[in-house]
């Protein structure tokens, strides 16, 4: 879809890149000339699909990172810009929720998902600025439709995606002074692998859901890594604060009440 060597020597870091959407961006930038550096909490996962990425460059690693503790952001940026010299992209891709009522979400539960989706973008995005001041780059947070659209089942990781909308955009205001361009994509229903698995018996569940979407099909994660390509390449040079859905039209229609499905 993209000319060959369109990220060529750029390096990007990947939240999440072990596995779903953000193995998929991986991969793709990899094809197209990019130093990839990976990170996430499995090591399993992070090592496998690095010596998958390993069949399309030699400059691919991995970090295990958990994006909530500030030091560990802070070992995989140094990491990073010590493999390769320096950081051009960094994708937070990282995230992670359950489905409940509000009513039921404890304290302890709220605060899990706040601090990995929205804690866990801005320690990321501030270690990314200090490497980017100099010669400017491109961020992009992933987020989901349900960070602009109300969901019922999921209002903690609405609230922290919600809350990483809003900092893309003011930071978008705060970075533009450095040449750093900042934009979000919000993703629909996407069949990563894991999707695939733990919906392969619940038909019913996968029609209704296909239902409120007016493409009536889901998202493949390669729709979704194409439009970080465009955000994160020259094509994107002047676009930024920007929250871009790719769903399908979904956040035009009605969904299920997440919590009786």
């Amino acid at each position: 879809m993209y000319q060959k060597e369109l990220l060529k020597d750029k390096v990007a870091i990947i939240t999440g890149g072990g596995t779903g959407i953000g193995r998929e961006i991986a991969f793709v930038f990899a094809k197209l000339g990019a130093k990839v550096v990976i990170a996430g909490r499995e090591e399993k996962s992070l090592n496998d699909s690095t010596e998958e990425l390993k069949k399309l460059t030699p400059h691919v690693k991995y970090v295990t990172t958990d994006i909530r503790n500030e030091e560990e952001v802070e070992n995989l940026f140094k990491q990073a810009s010590d493999a390769f010299g320096k950081i051009d992209i960094l994708i937070n891709n990282a995230g992670g929720q359950f489905i409940a009522p509000f009513e039921k979400i404890s304290s302890n539960g709220f605060d899990a998902v706040v601090k990995t989706n929205l804690y866990g973008t801005w320690f990321c995005c501030r270690e990314a600025t200090k490497y980017m001041k100099k010669n400017g780059g491109k961020i992009v947070n992933i987020v989901h439709i349900y960070a602009i659209k109300a969901a019922p089942g999921l209002a903690h990781s609405g609230a922290a995606r919600a809350g990483v909308v809003n900092l893309t955009k003011t930071l978008a205001l705060e970075l533009a002074k450095y040449k750093i361009n900042i934009n979000a994509i919000a993703p629909g229903i996407t069949q990563t692998q894991g999707f695939k698995e733990e919906m392969i018996d619940n038909k019913e569940m996968m029609k209704k859901l296909q239902d409120t979407i007016p493409l009536h099909r889901f998202a493949e994660p390669k729709e979704i890594a194409n439009m970080v390509t465009f955000l994160a390449s020259p094509s994107g040079d002047f676009i930024t604060g920007q929250i871009i859905a790719v769903d399908g039209g979904q956040l035009l229609s009605n969904w299920p009440d997440f919590t009786k499905l």
